[in-house]
């Protein structure tokens, strides 16, 4: 299983030297075979990540090592949906990375599988299930907010160089900050109360720490993001803004969690 995510581990960095190159080349052929090496990752992965599951019975849940695995596999997920959905070719540049990042982290954590998650541990799993979902939502959402904030100085200060001949327009790149706050405010806020259920459960109150407090503090910026998008209409260069933000706190609160680990 190790050596099949190492493999895929392989496939996302070759696809995203491809997806680099694509941007300051322009080239269409190299734009193709980033986006199949990173298909090929991903199902490569998917297989190692079913295996692992036959083997403790349930989700990658039991150490620091199958987080990070299971987290770039969310990311390189919701890149591929993005990428066939919006075709907005540059977005592998900025997505690709971060999922090849955490892969890469995650060989400095021991593979060894831990003690199984506990007895009727369902609000657990979906808390955790669903927060790794939502980190691959954020993680669309800073790549949009990265490109928006980039193309958006470049037509200020009125220097159409590289970057704006080789990003996507700002009205596209503010559709992929709506839809990711759409699908990935939802999913967190359903995280963080099966968070609250399963500790109120588990403990008879529910636990506080640094990371909780982090990880509220995100989501406080993406609920007045997704308020301020739909009531006061928000859009542009401070929802680019905000999305980073809290792309931010929340990569703050995970580190700070697996340090505890």
């Amino acid at each position: 299983m190790t050596a099949t995510f190492a493999l895929a581990t392989f496939c996302y960095f070759i696809g995203m030297i491809k997806y680099l190159l694509h941007l300051g080349l322009r080239n269409r052929t190299l734009f193709i075979l980033a986006t199949v090496m990173i298909a090929i990752g991903f199902a490569l992965e998917t297989v190692g990540l079913y295996q692992r599951s036959l083997v403790t019975g349930h989700g990658p849940y039991t150490n620091v090592y199958e987080y990070l695995v299971f987290l770039g596999w969310v990311v390189f997920g919701v890149f591929l949906v993005a990428e066939g959905y919006f075709k907005l070719t540059p977005l592998g540049a900025f997505m690709a990375p971060i999922g090849f990042l955490l892969m890469l982290i995650s060989f400095a954590f021991s593979p060894e599988m831990e003690p199984g998650l506990p007895v009727r541990a369902w609000w657990l799993t979906m808390h955790r299930t669903l927060s790794f979902l939502s980190f691959g939502a954020f993680s669309l959402v800073f790549a949009a907010g990265v490109m928006y904030l980039i193309q958006e100085r470049q037509l200020k200060h009125k220097r159409f160089g590289g970057w704006y001949h080789r990003l996507p327009p700002l009205g596209a790149l503010d559709d992929v900050n709506r839809v990711g706050i759409i699908f990935g405010f939802p999913i967190i806020t359903v995280s963080a109360l099966a968070a609250m259920i399963w500790s109120s459960q588990s403990y008879g109150k529910f636990l506080f720490n640094y990371s909780i407090a982090i990880l509220l503090a995100g989501w406080l910026i993406y609920a007045v993001l997704i308020a301020g998008r739909f009531s006061f209409g928000w859009r542009g260069k401070r929802a680019a803004a905000m999305g980073v933000a809290g792309y931010a706190v929340m990569i703050a609160a995970l580190v700070i969690h697996f340090g505890s680990k």
